[in-house]
């Protein structure tokens, strides 16, 4: 919505009199629609319900993909608008009128939005990097990220467009607009940007960034019914451990180790070897990747920034098929990545992955090396829910 408003405000220039005499506009979705009574309601992006009513002297656009001159966008009729669609409203007066009268509406359909997002979704793969933030230099503008053995320097400007994640939310659509003082170390970073030739330098055009938990839990209890499960986290070594509980949604991925594969990784935890930032194991941010729903894969809006090689834990983890909640059973063990959350004890799951208690026994710290090389990786099992 926000790349669409920017859109629609320089083609506000572009257009002559009848943007002109427009004084203010609201972007928003559309609920519903009466072609015959000439009305649409939109959800704004503030979560206000309005409607606004058309009469034969309203604009109504159709903001083409791709192009950016208003005038040669479609002219279409308030039968042409659905539900689900984005749209730009223009009116004259107060926004508290009932009903506001439409002096020109912008939309795009789902149809482009689908599109929009499918170019994207090519971008960030092209384009995208991934990492763990090491140093910011604020003088030079750069961030420092480590992914496995590589480090890779994120040069921006004053065009670069940074934004956080939510507490509440991996989404990329839930991010809000930040700076390079609000990126620290610790932080994962998705940027879009060109690279060097030899690939250590980013010049970035968009840059994600955000702080979220990784943990190893034993569960306590799974509602399927409200999609949370109850854990206890094992860091938590007070006597009365205070519970977390864990929400799992459409866009959560969640595997489940196979004993061979659980025995091999405990193995090599146990040995000191492995883990996404060790030697031939770890997993980088490569060539390749995008920008997931939940910012870090799955979903039709892409997968994590990142691409890694062949044969390390995160592509297997990728490979291993997506378990429901169901599976999950009270006194299992998990490791599971998480938002933050703006309660500390009511969090999102990213990614979980179960059967874990023999690389936990064996490595109790694997924790973080495992889920922020999968992290990095992608995860590919997310599903396509919002």
């Amino acid at each position: 919505m926000k790349s669409f408003h920017f859109i629609l405000l320089a083609a506000a220039a572009l257009t002559g009199a009848a943007w002109a005499q427009t004084s203010s506009h609201v972007p928003g979705t559309v609920v519903s629609v009466d072609a015959k009574a000439g009305q649409v309601v939109v959800k704004t992006d503030k979560g206000e319900s309005l409607t606004f009513t058309t009469t034969e002297r309203t604009q109504i656009l159709h903001a083409l993909p791709g192009v950016t001159d208003a005038k040669q966008w479609t002219k279409v009729t308030v039968g042409d608008i659905n539900s689900g669609d984005e749209i730009v409203a223009y009116y004259r007066g107060s926004v508290d009128a009932k009903p506001l009268l439409a002096t020109t509406l912008v939309l795009r359909t789902k149809a482009d939005l689908n599109q929009i997002a499918q170019k994207e979704l090519e971008d960030w793969k092209k384009r995208g990097s991934t990492g763990i933030v090491s140093a910011v230099d604020p003088a030079a503008k750069t961030i420092t990220l480590k992914a496995g053995q590589r480090t890779l320097t994120v040069q921006s400007d004053e065009k670069t467009q940074f934004k956080r994640y939510s507490l509440d939310s991996p989404k990329p659509a839930d991010a809000k607009p930040s700076s390079l003082a609000e990126v620290k170390a610790g932080d994962q970073v998705n940027v879009l940007g060109n690279k060097s030739a030899d690939g250590s330098t980013v010049a970035a055009e968009v840059v994600y960034a955000g702080s979220f938990r990784q943990i190893a839990a034993t569960i306590v209890a799974v509602n399927p019914a409200t999609n949370e499960i109850e854990v206890r986290d094992l860091a938590d070594k007070s006597k009365k451990p205070q519970p977390l509980f864990i929400r799992i949604t459409a866009d959560t991925t969640m595997k489940k180790l196979p004993e061979q594969m659980a025995a091999m990784l405990a193995r090599r935890y146990q040995g000191g070897r492995g883990g996404a930032g060790n030697g031939a194991e770890g997993r980088g941010a490569g060539p390749g990747g995008g920008m997931g729903r939940n910012g870090f894969g799955g979903g039709a809006e892409g997968r994590a920034m990142g691409g890694g090689r062949g044969g390390d834990i995160g592509a297997m983890l990728d490979r291993l098929p997506a378990i429901p909640i169901t599976e999950l059973k009270p006194k299992d063990a998990i490791m599971v990545s998480t938002t933050m959350g703006s309660d500390p004890s009511k969090v999102t799951a990213i990614m979980l992955l179960a059967g874990v208690e023999p690389v936990l026994t064996a490595a109790p710290t694997a924790t973080r090396d495992i889920m922020s090389g999968w992290n990095l990786g992608g995860g590919g099992g997310g599903g396509e829910g919002q």
